[in-house]
């Protein structure tokens, strides 16, 4: 029996992860290629690998929050612990594919922790950290309101450094040193003390200097060769900010199915030194991977074209608030959705053309969905939970 409910822990992490992938693909592409840059396909190409690496480099630290940090899994019978986050993984994928069919980018990490509290409140409340669900809600009100102040913030920046060709020379530079940078010491810093922060200081100095000479040469090419200044800078940046706005939904959205699964394994008996975080991590980077690259076209049109029309300038603000968020947020091990932080990235750049360039309408539904999300997800979990419990072996 525990081989066939690993088979269905395997099947249920992988279709949430697949799903997560194509809905959420328009997170970190939806803004380049609603501004031109990018073709649809070469798109999903590059997500597809990003979001594989931020899987695997940065996953681990929201995975550890999913798996036991909201539920004490630890203190629950094995069995119970399976049935329970299996119950979790179908109410999840389920809600996040009838979402997808209304082409509006589901917050997931909404799904995966609304199932998670249901399925605590069946074996019982008190096994729920409260502390850490609230930690969560905050962040969950935290983060689309800071993309969007942030979003705000750069786009009368660079709209003002962006009018002179002269100093878009200087805003290459300290752009790509930034989006470098960033994700650069969030992957290296491991813990607090002054030798650990030093090395990662310099190691991040040497490698994001490195990467922005180069991306500096290749612009100064382009230039010489006859392109707009302004343009082809934007371009690079917003390319470069897809990039790292996948690793970042890698490192944060592979918990969804990589927490649940994990635990599962535990459950099981694979109680190998990390070995069940290591193998669910590889099982939800390759779902994750996989749907970015089979069906992410499918709500591309919402992020990029929908809410507010994108030039490659406003489209690189909009993807780099959101990715400087996503990855902060990621590093402290908070299950925050890519979704809320792009959505307010887009609303950013909008707010400060004027509030009438804002699809509200559009916003209000996105916003809708999530909402009506947490206490779906929440009865949905709690409801499976006991049927699995009480009705299968």
């Amino acid at each position: 029996m525990d081989v066939l409910w690993l088979i269905l822990a395997l099947a249920t992490a992988f279709f949430v992860a697949w799903n997560n992938g194509s809905n959420n693909a328009p997170n970190s592409i939806g803004t380049a290629v609603g501004a031109g840059v990018l073709s649809v396909r070469k798109a999903l190409l590059i997500a597809s690998i990003a979001s594989f690496a931020g899987s695997m480099s940065l996953g681990i630290y929201v995975t550890h929050t999913v798996m036991r940090g909201i539920v004490n899994t630890v203190a629950l019978q094995g069995i119970l612990v399976v049935k329970g986050m299996i119950a979790v993984l179908v109410a999840t994928g389920f809600w996040t594919l009838f979402s997808t069919f209304l082409k509006v980018p589901m917050s997931v990490h909404v799904c995966i922790i609304g199932g998670i509290i249901g399925f605590g409140l069946a074996v019982g409340s008190s096994f729920i950290s409260w502390g850490t669900v609230i930690k969560i809600l905050v962040a969950w009100a935290v983060v689309p309101v800071a993309a969007v102040i942030i979003a705000y913030g750069l786009h009368h920046v660079f709209h003002r450094s962006f009018r002179d060709p002269s100093v878009a020379r200087i805003s290459v530079i300290i752009a790509s040193y930034i989006t470098v940078a960033t994700p650069t010491v969030l992957l290296l810093l491991k813990t607090a003390t002054v030798s650990d922060i030093v090395t990662v200081s310099l190691a991040s100095l040497g490698i994001s200097s490195l990467a922005t000479l180069i991306i500096y040469k290749y612009w100064e090419k382009r230039v010489s060769g006859g392109g707009d200044p302004v343009h082809e800078a934007s371009r690079m940046l917003l390319i470069m900010a897809a990039l790292a706005m996948a690793y970042s939904f890698g490192s944060n959205d592979v918990a969804n199915s990589a927490g649940p699964l994990a635990a599962i394994l535990y459950a099981l008996g694979v109680d190998h030194t990390g070995l069940p975080v290591w193998l669910a991590l590889i099982v939800a980077a390759i779902g994750l991977s996989t749907g970015i690259a089979t069906w992410g076209e499918k709500i591309i049109g919402t992020i990029g074209e929908k809410i507010t029309p994108l030039s490659p300038l406003t489209a690189y603000v909009a993807q780099m608030s959101a990715t400087l968020t996503m990855l902060v947020v990621s590093r402290l091990g908070l299950p925050v959705s890519t979704s809320m932080a792009i959505v307010g990235g887009v609303m950013g750049v909008g707010v400060s053309k004027g509030i009438r360039n804002v699809n509200l309408r559009l916003i209000a539904r996105i916003f809708g969905v999530w909402f009506i999300a947490l206490p779906v997800t929440i009865f949905t979990g709690y409801a499976l939970t006991l049927l699995f419990i009480n009705y299968l072996p």
